[in-house]
């Protein structure tokens, strides 16, 4: 038997990585959550639960209605991919 979900990555994890794809890295390319919905694929309470989190571990920024990544989100990324 294969354990095919050991590397499913987390809503919020996927959407820091979606939102890193599209270089949503400064207030000038923050994305509303209509926004985030599409680029993520998720549903509305999806990426509310998602973008709370990421909220609150830091990862992502808030300015106004709109969101991207802060610098330590971006270190995130890099881990990811190193």
């Amino acid at each position: 038997m294969f354990m095919f979900d050991v590397y499913e990555l987390a809503p919020s994890m996927k959407l820091l990585i979606a939102m890193h794809n599209m270089s949503c890295i400064t207030q000038a390319s923050a994305l509303n959550m209509t926004d985030l919905k599409g680029v993520s694929g998720f549903s509305g309470e999806e990426v509310n639960k998602a973008i709370e989190e990421l909220v609150c571990y830091g990862y992502v920024e808030k300015s106004d209605s709109t969101y991207y990544l802060s610098r330590l989100g971006i270190s995130v990324i890099r881990s990811v991919y190193t």
